[in-house]
């Protein structure tokens, strides 16, 4: 499925992954670009244009063409599974060399995953320039693979581990959509005095966009530990499996707890502001776009993400102060609910936390990365080069 960009103008393409942690950055940077007078094709996989399309928040987000490629990541169980991987890369980059020699694209951007592999590798065979942008704290396999040929790489993180040697590199930030830059820190944690003892506390739980069904049984039943009276003041908005919302539904009933249940949020910005506290996963992604907001937030990486690399994007906001890491291994409801308590408890808490985590937020991650974009288009080289593990600042 091929939608396409406006006619008549530069054309960028942009390759992601098929989760919102490498299509969210593309559509922030598709966002930049397009305001600058480029058009921008997104090269995904399925998920990841349904992903994209469920996002179209606004005119220039919904000015993104999108192009669906075969793809599968080649370290899977079983040489089966593995060659059919490979036939599905190799598919998907015959077709992206078929769509760059219809329409040659001035520069490539890549945010990882592997459906990113195929755009970047047949651009490489074309010699159109090409950057990459790693959101993680630790760079993915998909980018380390290609980080050599691209050559250009733009980082998230200061101190980003795992990268190669001899390539040129610019701590850029994380981009983020346009809507999380909107009145980002919530007045209710600005002016904690203005809070009653009766008032609404709104709890967020986002398990990320494939969801994490852990938080539809550790939180609910942490939710039910807490006093009576934090308990009735609560108001829940939680993401969750389309075969899990009638449970939750139930469950939060019977406690006497408002919640508003559902597998996904296109307006997760406005939940976000409006939320107290909230409950996340530690996609990079959910980590930059909750600094944005500056959401106190409690993190639960996902303990099976590769390297590791979800509890890495969490102790950046740790380490400040603005967020709280919890490791899943071993975390337990009544553990849970003691942290709950704590933070539900004080707002002036919060209000330190969301500060905070505002420090960590980079509102030009997008722009920084539209200037290597632009750079790469005029055959510009940058200055700044890394070894292993440092990165120049813009």
């Amino acid at each position: 499925m091929t939608r396409l960009a406006a006619p008549n103008k530069p054309l960028i393409c942009l390759a992601a992954g098929g989760t919102g942690g490498h299509v969210f950055p593309a559509m922030a940077v598709a966002e930049t670009l397009s305001a600058r007078g480029y058009r921008t094709q997104l090269f995904t996989d399925r998920r990841g244009a349904k992903i994209a399309n469920a996002s179209h928040l606004d005119a220039s987000s919904a000015a993104l063409g999108i192009t669906m490629i075969a793809s599968a990541s080649p370290f899977q169980r079983g040489i089966i599974r593995r060659v059919n991987a490979l036939f599905k890369l190799g598919f998907g980059a015959a077709q992206c060399l078929l769509h760059f020699c219809l329409r040659r694209p001035a520069a490539i951007i890549g945010f990882g995953g592997y459906p990113s592999f195929a755009p970047l590798f047949a651009g490489g065979l074309l010699r159109i320039p090409s950057i990459l942008h790693e959101q993680n704290a630790f760079l993915g396999r998909a980018n380390h693979l290609l980080a050599r040929r691209a050559g250009n790489l733009a980082l998230s993180w200061d101190g980003t581990r795992n990268l190669p040697d001899n390539i040129h590199v610019k701590v850029t930030g994380m981009p983020v959509r346009d809507a999380f830059h909107q009145d980002s820190i919530s007045s209710k944690t600005q002016k904690p005095a203005a809070r009653q003892a009766h008032d609404k506390l709104h709890l967020a739980v986002f398990g990320g966009s494939q969801g994490a069904a852990i938080f539809a049984t550790l939180v609910p039943t942490a939710i039910g530990l807490l006093p009576e009276a934090l308990k009735k003041r609560l108001a829940i908005t939680q993401q969750a499996r389309i075969d899990q919302i009638e449970t939750l539904d139930a469950v939060y009933a019977n406690m006497g707890v408002s919640a508003t249940i559902a597998p996904f949020f296109a307006d997760i910005a406005a939940h976000i502001r409006q939320s107290d506290l909230v409950i996340s996963r530690a996609g990079a992604s959910s980590v930059a776009e909750l600094a944005a907001l500056g959401a106190p937030t409690i993190f639960i990486p996902f303990p099976h993400a590769m390297d590791d690399h979800q509890t890495q994007n969490a102790m950046q906001m740790h380490n400040l102060g603005g967020g709280l890491c919890l490791a899943e291994v071993g975390l337990d409801a009544k553990n849970l609910a003691t942290h709950l308590a704590d933070l539900l408890g004080d707002q002036g808490l919060r209000a330190d936390m969301a500060s905070k985590a505002k420090q960590l937020s980079k509102p030009d991650a997008a722009a920084n990365i539209a200037d290597m974009v632009e750079a790469c288009v005029n055959g510009k080289t940058f200055s700044a080069s890394a070894s292993s593990n440092q990165g120049a600042a813009i």
